[in-house]
Parts: C-alpha cells; structure tokens; sequence
C-alpha cells in the first residue's frame, strides 16, 4: 500500500512556453522610458519573484497596440446609468438629423386657411373623370346658341356659386353673325348652382321684376347680410331695379322697385350700403340716393352733386367726392366731411376698414394723384403715407400691399400697419402681381410678360424667388388648391380658355386642359363647358 503524503495536493506548473504574458502597465512603461537603468541592474517592471520563469517579450504587435485614450477611459469608468443616458442622447442626435434632413428634401406647401375661405379642389393629375354634367345653356338662356354664351359666377360658399349668362360677342369672343342675334333678355336670369352635385338649386328672371322694357340684363351681383341674401343690380333699355334674393330660395326679400334708368346711371355696393346715382327726371340736376341693403324701399339720404363725382361705398358709409369729400353714415343717413383725400383714377382697395389708394395732391376724392399710396382709415385719419416714387398698379396680397414703380418693372410689398416697404426687388415686365384664392401661404405671384412668359412665385415676408413656372401668353393665377396652382390662359382670340396646373413646391407643370370655350373653378371645383352648352364637372 503506498504511503500517504500528507501535503495537499496542488497541480503541476504548466510548461514554460504556455505562461500567458502580461502586458506592462502605463506606469511601468512611462518608467522604462523615463529611467536609465545602471550596468547589470534591471527595470522594476522586470524585477521577478524569486523561483519565478522569466516573462518574455510580447510580441512586436502588442508593443506597437495603442493605448486607451482619455474618452475611451471616461467611458469605461462610467456608470451603467450613464452610459444608456449618453447612448439616448446620440441616438436622438441621429434621428434628428435624418428627420432634418428628410425635411429639407420636402416639398415646401402653404399651411394657412384658404385665402377667401374656400378650399379649391387640389388636381395632381390631368382630369379625364366627369362627375355631372349640366345643360346651363338651355337653363339661363333658353333657345341661345352655346357658342355664343359666356358664363359669369360669383362664389358664394365651398361648391356653391350664382352664375349667370353674358354674351361672348360683346365680350368680344365671338366673331360669327349668329352670336349677334340671341333671344331677347337671355341675360335676365340668375341660378345658385351647387357644383358639388350639379344641381341648380333655384333660378329668378328679373325681367318680371321691371315695367317690360326690351333687353333685361343682369348688370352686377354681390353677397350682402353676412351671406344670407345675393344683391343684384338689372336694368332694361328705360328702368332699373336693385333687389336682394334669399340665398336658400330665390325669393325676392327686399327691392326698390322699378326706377328711371339711362346710361348715366351710376351703382356701387359695399356690405349693406348700396348707392345709386341717376339723372333727375326733369334733367336738370343728377342726385344720388344711399339704401341699406336689407330694406331697399326705404332711401337712407339723398342729396344732389356731379355726375362725374367719385362715388365710393365702404360697409358702412358711403364717400361722394367733389371740390371736398363727404360721408353719409348708414346708420344715420347724416352727412359731415371726411378728410382724408383719395385719387381714384387708379382705382382703391378696402380691407379690414381701410382704404389703400394713391395719394392726392390737394384736398378731397378727386384730386391729382401725386405719387406713393395712402392708407386711410374709415372715418377718414391717414394713418400713413408711402414713399412717392411708388405711383404705378397696387394690389391686396395676403402679407402685404404690392406696389410697383411708374414702369412697372420694381415691386415693393409696403406693410398694412405702417406703409414700411418689407422689401423691393426688381420683376422686370409684369402683368399681375398678388394672391390668388384658396391660397395657404403668403406668398406673391407675378406673370411675366417676356418672351418667354413665367409665374414667378416671390416669399411674401422676404421678397426672395422661390420658383417659376413656365405659362402661356396672357396667363394669370386664378386659384391654388392645397399643393397645385391654377392658371387661366386666354387664346390669340380669347374664345377658348386653358387651365395650366403646376406644384406650388416646384414650380413644374403637372397638366394643362384646353377647352372648347370655358374651363374655370366655379365654387372650389373645376368645370368645363363645351360646344354642346354642357358644363361638367372634372376629377382626377
């Protein structure tokens, strides 16, 4: 039996050749460097237990291997805790940089309310789909060739417009004999269309309305009481009526009656207050008489003045202008003077209770125009004056009031409040310059008038160019949808009618439709009307 050992039992030393080496620490190196070791005396970090192998060299690989730098150490050192929070905070940094960067590659559309309060139908593709068709023709103007109908509508709401018949050869669109004789008092009837469905919802002929003479035409139309009534001004060869229609049934709510009418007759509407001037009838004196629109039998005031005198209507007062000016308040049918002087030769503009119009030299509504534009308050305060270099068009704009230079090739956008130009650039020829309804951005669009005609959309808070968006002759912006932009584009004759789409991002055409005579948006939806007196209405 062999013999106990009573020492405990411990494995053998592995080989030499398979010690694993460890490698130095910093400080060891930074000694090695750092100190010079005497004749037969070795490094510390070389210093061996006694009965201990020697370590041998690690390899060149190891030696040259980098050392942890102080990031890598931090991170090592961190918390579990922290080192999620900094993982959190990178990978949001990432995800905010892809999600700007996919946002700079976005289109860039307009996210306001329609300019107008109208939403237009937003047609990325040519329309080939026809959800209804009408035959408007034999509606309005009975026994009229369809060719020689024109159609005039005015919006009253989302897919709702009143429309009425014209004559395409006095608006000089038609050149056939056959246009010059149509049935007599075609222009007589208006109808609230809802295009939404293509149902017309009522059609009243105001020439039942007047004392028979030949010739009925329906001269103007206009929404008055908040929307709820439609203001339509008809005459005949000998009289003339103004009355206000129920919009939900046609029914005449209030008019004047029959009145004398020649073709001195002067009308103007704002809001309630309807103005009428006509010569007496003795002929020896013209007199002007202001209504309310919700009771037209009854005049308000009526008083005397110049045939030619500037008649102005604003929604609660109505401007007659001679050697001064003077206002006759609805309410009270009191008259008093009014000071601020307005030139209306170059026409004026009334937003938000104010008038904008080119400034005047002198006193009153029918002095000379002297350069710059003026904004003037209901009760007649200037409240501003512009800069007398801007004398050429104007127009409303949703961010400001566009002006432009005598020449017409300079812009400026002059600030509603203070008449402080935001910014002037140079546009070379233009033909139009403003908004277009249904708009949800701010900006500007301008035709240009070169050989080469453009839309050229400007920012309106900067003035800076966004895009073009290449059009035919005689184009301008009607409408914008949500992301596309409508022009209406006239032929050589202006009998027929195209509608260009392009995206309101880019500026590239998405389609473009000709018509036999009429392509329009009627009610924030396009229609077209055809040879056959049928109008249709189109989807993508």
């Amino acid at each position: 039996m062999a013999d106990i050992d009573p020492a405990p039992w411990s494995p053998e030393r592995p080989p030499l050749q398979a010690e694993v080496w460890r490698a130095e620490t910093r400080q060891a190196e930074t000694q090695r460097g750092s100190a010079t070791p005497g004749p037969g005396s070795r490094s510390p970090a070389h210093t061996a237990s006694p009965g201990s192998p020697t370590p041998r060299r690690p390899p060149a690989a190891a030696r040259s291997a980098p050392r942890p730098g102080l990031l890598a150490r931090r991170w090592s050192r961190a918390s579990s805790a922290r080192r999620i929070l900094v993982a959190y905070v990178a990978l949001a940094s990432a995800i905010a940089g892809v999600v700007g960067f996919g946002a700079a590659l976005q289109p860039n559309y307009g996210s306001l309310s329609p300019l107008g309060g109208i939403a237009i139908d937003d047609l990325r593709t040519e329309p080939s789909a026809s959800l209804w068709a009408l035959d408007l023709a034999a509606t309005l103007a009975p026994g009229a060739p369809a060719e020689c109908l024109r159609f005039t509508t005015l919006d009253v709401g989302r897919g709702l417009v009143a429309v009425r018949a014209e004559s395409s050869r006095s608006l000089g669109f038609a050149d056939d004999s056959v246009c010059s004789v149509v049935p007599d008092g075609f222009r007589a009837r208006i109808a609230l269309l809802d295009t939404g469905d293509g149902t017309v919802d009522w059609v009243h002929d105001t020439s039942s309305d007047l004392d028979g003479g030949g010739g009925v035409a329906i001269t103007s139309a206009s929404i008055v009481q908040k929307g709820e009534r439609l203001l339509v001004n008809a005459a005949d060869s000998d009289s003339s009526v103004v009355e206000s229609l129920s919009l939900r049934t046609g029914d005449v709510m209030s008019s004047t009656g029959s009145q004398p009418w020649s073709a001195e007759n002067r009308f103007a509407a704002e809001g309630d207050v309807v103005a009428v001037g006509r010569r007496s009838d003795d002929g020896l004196t013209y007199e002007y008489e202001l209504r309310n629109a919700s009771d037209l039998g009854e005049v308000v005031w009526r008083g005397q003045g110049n045939p030619t005198a500037t008649m102005i209507a604003l929604d609660d007062r109505l401007l007659l202008g001679e050697e001064g000016t003077r206002q006759i308040r609805l309410s009270t049918g009191r008259s008093s003077a009014w000071g601020g002087p307005i030139n209306t030769s170059l026409g004026y503009a009334f937003r938000g209770g104010i008038v904008y119009a080119p400034r005047t030299a002198g006193t009153g509504v029918t002095t000379t125009a002297a350069g710059g534009f003026s904004a003037i308050s209901r009760d007649g305060t200037v409240l501003w004056t512009s800069d007398l270099t801007l004398r050429g068009s104007f127009s409303l704009t949703r961010s400001c009031l566009a002006v432009t230079n005598f020449r017409g090739d300079r812009l400026s956008c002059l600030d509603y409040r203070t008449g402080r130009a935001l910014w002037t650039r140079d546009v070379g020829s233009i033909s139009f310059a403003g908004s277009a309804p249904g708009q949800r951005s701010d900006d500007i669009y301008t035709v240009s008038t070169s050989d080469t005609p453009q839309v050229v959309v400007l920012e309106g808070a900067t003035g800076r160019e966004r895009y073009r968006a290449d059009v035919s002759s005689g184009s301008y912006v009607v409408a914008t949808g949500q992301t596309v932009g409508y022009v209406l584009a006239y032929g050589i004759s202006g009998s027929r009618t195209t509608m260009i789409a392009f995206d309101l991002s880019s500026g590239r055409r998405l389609w473009s439709r000709a018509s036999q005579l009429q392509v329009s948006l009627w009610g924030g939806h396009l229609v077209d009307v055809g040879l056959d007196g049928l109008v249709r209405r189109l989807a993508d």
